[in-house]
């Protein structure tokens, strides 16, 4: 992914959205050591949330986008890697990169990826933590996560609860 302005603290508060066969999830940032609600892939396998959007931390066009993002789910499926559309983005859904979720890939293929595709960071989901890895220097940042079904990205999962 690449970061909005804020750098690292824009992975570290982004919402990410994974398209997996049992839903759609809203995962957030927590504290770490902290995880809420269901995670997304019911095997508890290791998910990879990756784009090729706005390579080298430049923005470019919709149509650059969108072709990188071609690419990107071409070489997954040349690889015969498994993934589900996913998206990330800051807490109000502003800015938003559309790319994929991974599942069954080594760590060190899937920050590989995200460098050749010329990104920032790659973001690590497990059952216990949220990662966001360096593709290019493996700096790692370590959150919780909470999640929840298909719901306005906007509203924190602390309002949700009391809705």
């Amino acid at each position: 992914m690449t970061a909005e302005p804020g750098g690292w603290d824009a992975y570290v508060g982004a919402v990410m959205r994974i398209e997996a066969p049992g839903g759609v999830f809203w995962v957030r940032p927590a504290p770490v050591a902290c995880t809420a609600g269901e995670y997304p892939d019911p095997m508890g396998r290791a998910i990879y949330v990756m784009t090729a959007h706005n390579p080298g931390g430049q923005i470019v066009s919709d149509a650059a986008n969108a072709a990188a993002e071609a690419r990107l789910a071409a070489e997954l499926e040349r690889r015969g890697l498994t993934w589900w559309p996913a998206a990330g983005g800051d807490p109000s859904w502003t800015h938003v990169e559309s790319g994929a979720a991974v599942i069954e890939v080594d760590e060190a293929d899937a920050v590989a990826l995200g460098a050749e595709f010329g990104q920032e960071a790659i973001f690590a989901l497990t059952p216990a933590v949220r990662r966001i890895i360096g593709c290019a220097d493996r700096r790692v940042v370590a959150t919780g996560w909470s999640s929840g079904p298909d719901a306005d990205p906007s509203v924190s999962a602390d309002n949700q609860e009391g809705s």
